[in-house]
């Protein structure tokens, strides 16, 4: 398969549940320096997969985080295709972290428990909600019920929830939901959460908090 840059992952038309592991690296850049870290970004991680996608993202309104790198794939099937070393890797890490102003906190690994995916050519900007979940299983059947009653309020957007797994810091769970910018991500909600779809996810989803809200906008997914 030839290898190339992804602007869009194409259109699916339902939710479903995956064991798709998750591994996102945060960083703190220097102002002026998200071409050449793409730069960087492109060379390492343009090659064939095993699975999964790279992801390169700006990050805004998270203290000390300006952009992060997240790594998605089956984890019995992770990885290149071809054999990368652990020197290569800690090359490629290392070629990153040249150009932070300090170190970034935050970064985690997790499991996609739901992904309904959209058109992440148009809606390539995302809210993240980092939560403490009282009970997962009861959450995600609420959610993936959810999902399907607001379809026609969601469109052609994605939504996701997964479970936390190292780097929680007390949390357990994350939501994300796309759209085309942070306006249409806050109009959409607010449609969202005026539905009777929701007063359902919130009453049947049991005990919720969430402990931290960000954005992200997605530069770069490479296959």
């Amino acid at each position: 398969m030839k290898k190339k840059v992804l602007i869009f992952i194409a259109l699916l038309a339902t939710s479903f549940s995956y064991a798709q592991s998750i591994r996102v690296y945060n960083f703190n850049f220097n102002d002026g320096v998200e071409s050449e870290v793409g730069k960087i970004f492109k060379e390492f991680q343009d090659r064939e997969r095993n699975s999964g996608y790279a992801i390169l993202q700006r990050v805004s309104f998270l203290d000390g985080v300006t952009h992060r790198a997240l790594f998605t794939g089956d984890p019995a099937n992770w990885g290149f295709k071809e054999e990368v070393g652990d020197a290569e890797w800690d090359g490629f890490l290392s070629r990153m972290w040249m150009h932070q102003r300090a170190k970034a906190p935050g970064s985690f690994t997790a499991k996609s428990l739901a992904w309904k995916e959209g058109d992440r050519e148009k809606n390539n900007v995302g809210q993240m909600w980092i939560m403490k979940v009282a009970d997962s299983k009861k959450y995600l059947a609420a959610h993936n019920k959810f999902v399907e009653q607001t379809a026609d309020i969601i469109g052609d957007r994605s939504i996701g929830f997964g479970k936390l797994n190292m780097g929680r810091n007390g949390a357990t769970h994350y939501a994300v939901f796309y759209g085309d910018n942070l306006s249409d991500v806050e109009l959409t909600m607010d449609k969202v959460r005026a539905s009777k779809a929701y007063e359902e996810l919130v009453e049947n989803r049991g005990a919720a908090e969430v402990l931290n809200s960000y954005m992200v906008n997605t530069l770069m997914i490479l296959e």
